[in-house]
């Protein structure tokens, strides 16, 4: 067959319950709910491709649900990462704009399989990597799930992803938007991470003296997005490209100080953040060119 679901029902609640009860049925690892949904999509995310496209089940985004933020974000980040099909089944324009924006960020779909880090240390992985090649390079996707009931602050170690910590890296956290460069010994600031709740990083190395492409709110990749890519002494010009209408954030480390943005021939204001890196505000309709000087 061509696609075969490959776990629980997703349902409106998160732990799975019967007749409203939940207490008696929370360890029940079948029953309909968005925790068995989203453990199942990891657990079974090796079958994609390899015998079938993964069908991890609907992503809900309506707001009548009684999932939070944080757990809609877990369940786009599973299904997102994992490679399989997506399906909403929720009335489009009845989402409000923060949850549209979900569903636009997960298109065009990443299609790839990853790595669970810890698949046979955990019964639920807590860690998921994900390797991608776009026109600006090479870049990791790191996910770190929080699948308590209870906010958890966690040690962010890229060493627990199999990374090289001789080098350091910057990192950019989809959800938040925040971004910062990895500490001595390849640690990052630890992460607060909500009950049910996951982080999601795109960690790239950092590489001195050149133009380098950090992420931005437009696709959950935070790579992908970006269609061409032409660095030169002094000057940048990179293609972004996504389905339809779309407006958001571009991050970028930079060897100096812009003096020059321009999206499409108009000026652009941008925003500093790190020390060197710089945020622009882009606004586009399938495609636009981002060109900057410093």
């Amino acid at each position: 067959m061509d696609g075969m679901r490959i776990g629980a029902d997703v349902a409106r609640q998160w732990n799975p319950s019967f007749m409203g009860i939940e207490k008696l049925f929370k360890e029940e690892a079948d029953f309909p709910a968005a925790r068995n949904a989203s453990h199942n999509t990891l657990t079974r995310s090796a079958l994609h491709r390899r015998w079938w496209v993964n069908d991890p089940d609907c992503l809900l985004l309506r707001a009548t649900t009684h999932l939070s933020l944080a757990e809609v974000q877990t369940l786009a980040t599973a299904i997102a990462l994992t490679g399989g099909s997506l399906l909403f089944s929720d009335q489009m324009p009845e989402l409000p704009p923060e949850r549209l924006r979900i569903a636009q960020a997960l298109l065009p779909l990443i299609g790839e399989r990853p790595r669970l880090l810890d698949w046979f240390e955990a019964t639920t992985p807590h860690r998921l990597r994900l390797d991608l090649q776009g026109a600006a390079g090479a870049w990791h996707l790191l996910a770190r799930f929080n699948w308590e009931d209870v906010r958890r602050v966690v040690d962010f170690r890229l060493e627990d992803f199999d990374l090289d910590t001789t080098n350091p890296y910057i990192a950019r956290e989809f959800w938040s938007g925040e971004t910062e460069v990895s500490l001595a010994r390849g640690w990052l600031n630890p992460k607060a991470i909500p009950p049910h709740g996951v982080i999601l990083l795109a960690v790239r190395p950092f590489q001195p003296g050149l133009p380098l492409y950090l992420g931005s709110d437009l696709h959950i990749s935070q790579g992908l997005e970006v269609a061409d890519w032409q660095a030169n002494p002094g000057r940048l010009d990179l293609q972004i490209q996504r389905p339809g209408r779309a407006r958001g954030l571009v991050e970028l480390s930079l060897p100096a100080a812009p003096q020059l943005a321009a999206l499409d021939g108009q000026a652009l204001k941008w925003q500093a953040t790190l020390p060197g890196c710089y945020r622009f505000p882009v606004e586009l309709d399938q495609l636009a060119q981002l060109h900057l000087e410093w």
